[in-house]
C-alpha cells in the first residue's frame, strides 16, 4: 500500500514533538566552573585539592595509567545546597527528587543595579516587574539570578567583597562580606507564591551577604540553590531548558554540581519519567581492592549564631578516590596524552540512552562476556543503536553492589592480582570483539556497566578500556538501577564533576523518558502540538482511506 505524503509528514511531527536529546555543541552552554585547587573557597574552609596516584607508564593495557585521589567542600566551586544545609530535618543531597533537576530555566538580570551597588538584593518588586514583562514564573523552573558577579570569579577580594581567606565573619558573629545575592522579602516572596525547583546565582551565595537568610524560607519549602553559577550572561530570560546535577552523596548538605541548559529542548518529567542511575556515595561504598575509601567528614551539624539570628546549619567535606561508586572514566585513565575530565565537551554527555541485557547468560557465569553476536541479536529485536547513543551493559550485578565478596567474587581487599599476577576478580563485562564493534561500527557518546569494570574481572589487558577510551567514548562503572531502564525510549544524562586533570569522576548518571523531552523551542505556556496531532489523527485516517 502506497503511504499518503501527508500520513508521513503527520509522523515526522509527533516524532518532533517527543524525541530523544542529541545535542551538539552549539545546543548546550555548560554553566559549571572548572574546579581546580586555585578555585575560590569560602573564608575559613579548605579548599579542593588532589593527590596523585598514577601518572605514567604501566605493564598493562595500552602502557599508560592515570590515577587521583581528591579531597573537597561540599560548597565550592559551582555546587548545590540541598535544602538541610539551612534547614534542619529537611532533605539532604541523595533525598531529592531526581525530576526536580530537570525544567525550564528563567533568568532576571539585575546586573545594571549590581553596577551601582555591590550589595544590591534582589526585591520583590524585580521579581514582580519581571512577570509583568515576561509572564509567570513556569511551575517547576529553575530561576537564576544573573547579578553579573561571574567577572570577579578568580578575584577573591571582588567576588566576596572581603579579601581574607580566614573567616567571613567578626568577632561578634557578623558576616564581613558583601556581594549581590537575593534578599530575605524576596526569598520569602518567592518560596510562598511561586512552584519553582531551585534558585541560583553567579555570586558566591543567593545571601544576602549581610545576613545569609534568604537560605531559610528557600530551603524550608524544599526549594535548592545552585552557587557560583558560571556564564549566566548568556542564558536566555526565558525559552532554554535546564539540567542540574550534583554529585550524589548520602547525607550531604550540598555537593558540586554540573549545569547545562540547552537552547532546543524542554522538560517536563514527572517522578515516574526519571530514572536515577548513580549510587549515592558513603563511608560503605565498595572500592577497588587496596584503594582508600570514601569518607565523609561532619563540620557543623546544629544550630549557630549568625549576627543576630540563630539558624541550622550543615555542612561537610569529602575525600574519595575519583573511581569510586557510580564515575566516567576519562579517555587519559588509560590512554597517555588523551583527554582528562576538563577537556570532554559538554554536548557528549547527553544521548539516547540503550540497554542490553546479559544477565540471563551472566547468571550461572561471573565471567561472562558481551559478545558482538549478542550485539547483532540486540539490535535485529530493538533496531540500530541510534547515533550518539548511551549502551548500558545490565549484567545484574547490581544486586551485589554492597558486598564487596560478591560484587568482586573475590575476598582479597588488598590485591586483585594473586602472586603469578593473575586476576582474583570475578565479573562479567565487555569482550574485546564487543567493544571494538561497538567503536568501529555504531556511533556512540559512550558506555556503562553495573559491574565494579567494563572489562571482564579475569583480564590483564584491559581491552575494552582500551578501545572505548582509545576512541574518546565515554565510559561509566558501577551503574546502578539497570534493571529499571528499558532497552530504548529514554535518553541518559551523563554529567560528571568537572575539575581540572581528572582522570575520572564522581558522575551523577539520569535518564529521562523521551516522552518527558520536547525537541525544539517551545514557547512558554501550554505546548498543544500533541493534543492538536491526538485530535486530528482520527480525521487523517479517514482521510487516507478515501483516497
Amino acid at each position: 500500500m502506497k503511504v499518503p505524503k501527508l500520513a508521513v509528514v503527520m509522523a515526522l511531527f509527533v516524532m518532533h514533538v517527543y524525541a530523544q536529546l542529541s545535542p551538539t555543541a552549539d545546543d548546550v552552554i555548560d554553566m559549571t566552573y572548572l574546579l581546580t585547587p586555585e578555585t575560590l573557597h569560602w573564608p575559613g574552609l579548605t579548599g579542593f585539592n588532589y593527590t596523585r596516584i598514577s601518572r605514567g607508564p604501566v605493564n598493562m593495557a595500552a602502557g599508560w595509567f592515570e590515577d587521583n585521589d581528591f579531597c573537597g567542600q561540599e560548597h565550592q566551586g559551582t555546587h548545590m545546597d540541598a535544602p538541610a544545609h539551612f534547614s534542619k530535618g529537611k532533605w539532604r543531597l541523595h533525598d531529592i527528587p531526581p525530576h526536580r533537576f530537570f525544567g525550564p530555566a528563567v533568568r532576571i538580570d539585575i546586573s545594571s543595579q549590581t553596577a551601582q551597588n555591590n550589595e544590591y538584593n534582589l526585591k520583590v518588586e524585580d521579581v514582580q516587574k519581571w512577570e509583568k514583562e515576561n509572564g509567570p514564573i513556569p511551575d517547576n523552573s529553575i530561576l537564576f539570578i544573573y547579578t553579573g558577579w561571574g567577572k570577579h570569579h578568580d578575584n577573591r577580594t571582588a567576588y566576596y567583597g572581603y579579601g581574607s581567606a580566614d573567616s567571613w565573619l567578626d568577632a561578634n558573629g557578623n558576616p564581613l562580606l558583601h556581594f549581590p545575592a537575593v534578599s530575605e522579602d524576596a526569598a520569602k516572596w518567592i518560596s510562598s507564591n511561586k512552584k519553582i525547583a531551585g534558585i541560583g546565582t553567579d555570586g558566591p551565595s543567593v545571601g544576602p551577604s549581610k545576613t545569609m537568610m534568604a537560605h531559610v524560607p528557600l530551603l524550608e519549602k524544599n526549594i535548592f540553590s545552585l552557587e557560583s553559577v558560571a556564564n549566566l550572561d548568556k542564558l536566555a530570560t526565558t525559552g532554554d531548558a535546564v539540567a542540574a546535577l550534583p554529585v550524589n552523596v548520602k547525607d550531604g548538605s550540598g555537593a558540586p554540581v554540573r549545569i547545562v541548559a540547552f537552547k532546543k529542548a524542554q522538560f517536563k518529567p514527572g517522578p515516574d519519567d526519571v530514572i536515577d542511575l548513580t549510587y549515592a556515595l558513603s563511608n560503605e561504598t565498595v572500592m577497588w581492592p587496596g584503594r582508600n575509601p570514601f569518607q565523609l567528614f561532619v563540620l557543623d551539624r546544629g544550630l549557630v549564631n549568625l549576627g543576630n539570628n540563630t539558624v541550622w546549619l550543615e555542612q561537610n567535606r569529602f575525600c574519595t578516590p575519583e573511581h569510586a561508586g557510580t564515575h566516567l572514566d576519562a579517555p587519559a585513565h588509560f590512554i597517555k596524552g588523551s583527554w582528562r575530565t576538563h577537556d570532554i565537551p559538554a554536548h557528549t554527555l547527553i544521548g539516547p540512552a540503550v540497554r542490553v541485557d546479559m544477565s540471563k547468560k551472566a547468571e550461572n557465569n561471573s565471567d561472562a562476556v558481551l559478545t558482538v553476536q549478542d550485539l547483532e541479536e540486540w539490535e535485529k529485536e530493538n533496531g540500530r543503536i541510534p547515533d550518539n547513543a548511551m549502551v548500558f551493559l545490565h549484567t545484574g550485578w547490581g544486586k551485589f553492589f554492597t558486598d564487596f565478596e560478591k560484587y568482586l567474587g573475590s575476598t582479597n581487599r588488598t590485591n586483585w592480582l594473586n602472586d603469578e599476577g593473575q586476576p582474583l576478580v570475578h565479573y562479567p563485562g565487555f569482550s574485546e570483539a564487543a567493544a571494538k564493534w561497538l567503536v568501529n561500527n555504531r556511533n556512540i557518546n559512550g558506555i556503562g556497566s553495573d559491574t565494579i569494570s567494563y572489562d571482564a574481572g579475569q583480564t590483564t589487558s584491559f581491552p575494552a578500556h582500551v578501545a572505548f577510551l582509545g576512541a574518546k567514548k565515554l565510559a561509566l562503572e558501577n551503574v546502578a538501577n539497570l534493571d529499571k531502564l528499558p532497552n530504548t525510549g529514554t535518553t541518559a544524562f551523563v554529567f560528571h564533576m568537572l575539575y581540572k586533570d581528572g582522570s575520572g569522576a564522581p558522575t551523577r548518571v539520569v535518564a529521562i523518558k523521551n516522552s518527558a523531552i520536547t525537541a525544539g523551542q517551545v514557547s512558554s505556556g501550554v505546548d498543544i502540538r500533541p493534543m492538536f496531532v491526538a485530535l486530528m489523527m482520527p480525521f487523517f485516517l479517514i482521510f487516507f482511506r478515501c483516497i
